[in-house]
């Protein structure tokens, strides 16, 4: 995990260069690259890595190679995360000199919800600040609810995000579990097993009815959709707290109306359970 004063020195470098290239909430990530005269490279490695920086000892200068195979376009949300991921290596001292001065072995980036590595951790960190900074998303956030006529929190208001920002809806929905406007707690699951969650600061601190590693529970809209046929919501669904949680009986948080909206990626075979309140 990232300590908190390392995370505000990469937040603060991060949002300061997506401030200065940037067109509305669109980060300019190639105009970065061309800036710093870091060459780009999109090419097929089959499944060797998403992005890697490379550091050219003949040349004394850095190349970021993406992996188109793994669908890493450069059009693409997926491709853009990779590239901002791999500038937070260039961005970021201790990742670039310590490339550069073989402190620190070239390696190969992949996309994880959960990092093992502190290093790809931090870049992950970064490519997030610089793809979606704070006042700008928040701001966002706001904007579209008034632009919707008040409508309510849902999980179209991270999709909007999504497209505003072009990113994914993972890193979107990790992001505003940081910086996001609603209390949230989100559930990412595969194969009916729990892989990661996301927790805003807001939302109560109650005990899971899950466990990272194993099955999501039944009587969830997600674990509907894996035990049983046809179960396949996308709509908004009404929940009580305790189908997820162990609320104490003496918090009455736990009265308030909660809600359950499933995303489902066909493509990478994930289902995000997004609960909230009103």
């Amino acid at each position: 995990m990232i300590p908190l004063h390392r995370k505000t020195q990469i937040s603060k470098l991060a949002e300061y260069i997506a401030n200065e290239f940037s067109d509305r909430n669109l980060t300019l990530l190639n105009k970065i690259a061309k800036f710093e005269d870091v060459p780009l490279h999109f090419d097929n490695y089959e499944n060797a890595f998403d992005g890697m920086l490379l550091y050219d000892t003949d040349s004394n200068d850095f190349h970021i190679h993406i992996n188109i195979d793994n669908g890493n376009r450069q059009d693409s949300k997926r491709g853009r995360f990779t590239l901002a991921h791999e500038l937070g290596h260039f961005f970021l001292d201790e990742h670039r000199l310590g490339l550069k001065y073989g402190l620190l072995e070239p390696h190969a980036s992949f996309h994880n919800i959960n990092q093992k590595s502190i290093i790809e951790e931090e870049a992950d960190y970064f490519a997030s600040c610089l793809l979606m900074p704070r006042g700008k998303f928040r701001n966002h956030s706001v904007e579209y609810k008034r632009q919707s006529g008040n409508k309510k929190f849902s999980l179209d208001t991270l999709l909007n995000l999504s497209e505003s920002f072009q990113t994914s809806i993972l890193s979107t929905l990790i992001r505003f579990g940081e910086v996001g406007t609603h209390e949230i707690f989100a559930v990412i699951s595969k194969g009916n097993i729990a892989k990661w969650f996301v927790k805003s600061t807001d939302f109560p601190n109650w005990k899971f009815k899950f466990k990272i590693g194993e099955s999501v529970p039944l009587t969830t809209v997600a674990g509907e959709y894996y035990n049983l046929e046809n179960r396949k919501f996308t709509s908004i669904q009404l929940l009580d707290a305790d189908d997820w949680f162990y609320p104490p009986v003496d918090d009455h948080r736990a009265d308030r109306q909660m809600y359950e909206q499933c995303f489902y990626s066909d493509s990478y075979g994930f289902v995000v359970s997004l609960m909230w309140f009103d």
